[in-house]
């Protein structure tokens, strides 16, 4: 065969009806190769299913399976969406969608840790727990959408709030260094009332709307204290209690008052708005006595039992240098006795009642007594004493009118008429003026010793 000649000139010619049977033939052969190609995908599919399947069924340790991909999701019989795996910048999450087609739970991955939210049908958070820096957090939520409780992890301990629908917290517990705290607010959300553990113990505060604190009881150093507050602040009562004296205090803006009780026993003060004592009501070794004062501890005059072995009453009267000046009291024997002083607060005249029912008066200068009235069975006395206190003269009913003697005492059995008896400084008899028995006069005389007598009568 010739070298150029060309190749089909060693082929034999086909005409038109064969080529058309050939292109039928092959496009028959094309499609039967389609059918098979899909056929054979399916069962691919199939198998790489049976296998998958298999792969997950498998318990055998030794055979591990892992399936990678940056999102899973599974579907109900319907084709929705309930189960979403996926990844977010902090880590993987998983969500949950119910049938109505509403996500109701999540739980995934934070800066902190890990965090868990289901919502209600409504799309409202009903509860969400978080990691946190200190540890975790929980909270429930209103049907309104707000938070209405939380507990979480502080640094110093757990805290839980409570709070209204405006998702103000109105009530919180808390756990400090010096121990627990409970707070709870009004609706506006200011302070109502806080209760805490102190130092010294606990505490308990109650404020008004604008924050003013209106009472407040504590446990102090020694015992407790309590305290209550107008707005102003200008108006409070204050009580405290040690082992040694409990008190109470109430303040105004123009005075106040104090109720105090020690070892000693117990006094109530009333006070002017300087804190001065106006007016004392106190005990003493007798019972109860008042006092008034001029302000601060200077008395004016005092009204109650008498301090010395409960004989009675005493009222007395102070000057400026608070010495008694006037004295209403009971003497020695249980009567009565009345005193006027002077300005350093000596007696210069007291009145008295005897044991039965007589009574005296005395004159007193520097301590010692100058005249005395006294009154007695048999009538009336007078004593002038020296500047000794000795009696050197007596004026009174006779006791003995034979001997023209007279009792200085004026306790006598019956009166026989007058007697007057003249004494040295040193009270002895100098001189005896008497009624005798048959009603005349009598005199008798002495010597400075008193041991010789010389009488001087009427005729007989």
């Amino acid at each position: 065969m010739p070298q150029n000649a060309p190749i089909a000139a060693n082929f034999p010619s086909i005409d038109n009806t064969e080529l058309a049977a050939l292109r039928h033939e092959m496009a028959c052969l094309q499609g039967e190769t389609r059918v098979l190609r899909r056929r054979a995908s399916i069962a691919l599919i199939g198998l790489g299913l049976t296998v998958v399947g298999g792969l997950i069924a498998m318990t055998n340790p030794e055979v591990t399976a892992v399936i990678q991909t940056k999102r899973l999701e599974i579907v109900d019989d319907q084709g929705r969406v309930t189960v979403v795996a996926s990844t977010s910048p902090q880590g993987g999450r998983v969500d949950v969608w119910n049938a109505n087609g509403a996500n109701v739970a999540r739980l995934g991955s934070n800066d902190l840790g890990g965090d868990f939210i289901l919502w209600n049908r409504d799309g409202k958070a009903a509860f969400s727990a978080y990691a946190q820096q200190n540890g975790g957090r929980v909270e429930l939520g209103s049907s309104n959408g707000t938070v209405a409780t939380m507990m979480e992890s502080a640094l110093e301990g757990g805290r839980v709030t409570l709070a209204n629908t405006a998702g103000n917290p109105l009530f919180g517990a808390g756990a400090f260094a010096a121990g627990g705290a409970l707070r709870i607010g009004d609706r506006d959300n200011n302070d109502a009332a806080v209760l805490q553990a102190t130092s010294a113990g606990g505490s308990l505060g109650m404020s008004s709307p604008d924050g003013t604190i209106m009472a407040r009881m504590r446990a102090g150093a020694e015992g407790g204290e309590f305290d209550l507050a107008a707005k102003s602040g200008g108006t409070r009562v204050s009580a405290s209690v040690t082992d040694s004296e409990s008190v109470i205090i109430a303040i105004s803006p123009t005075g106040s008052g104090k109720i105090e009780a020690d070892k000693d026993g117990g006094k109530i003060d009333v006070l002017n708005d300087k804190g001065d004592r106006l007016a004392s009501l106190e005990s003493n070794e007798g019972g109860g006595l008042m006092v008034c004062r001029a302000g601060g501890a200077r008395p004016v005059a005092s009204l109650g039992s008498s301090g010395t072995g409960g004989k009675g009453g005493l009222l007395q009267v102070y000057n400026g240098e608070q010495n008694p000046v006037f004295a209403a009291a009971v003497n020695a024997q249980g009567a009565g006795r009345l005193a006027l002083g002077t300005q350093a607060g000596v007696a210069t005249i007291v009145a008295e009642s005897g044991q039965e029912d007589g009574g005296s008066f005395s004159l007193i200068r520097g301590g010692k007594r100058s005249i005395a009235f006294v009154s007695g069975s048999n009538g009336g006395l007078l004593n002038l004493f020296s500047l000794t206190g000795v009696p050197i003269i007596a004026l009174g009913g006779a006791m003995d009118a034979a001997n023209g003697t007279v009792d200085s005492s004026g306790t006598t059995s019956e009166s026989a008429g007058g007697a007057v008896v003249l004494r040295s400084s040193e009270g002895k008899d100098l001189v005896r003026m008497g009624v005798d028995e048959k009603g005349g006069g009598n005199v008798v005389l002495f010597n400075k010793d008193a041991t010789e007598r010389k009488s001087i009568a009427p005729p007989r």
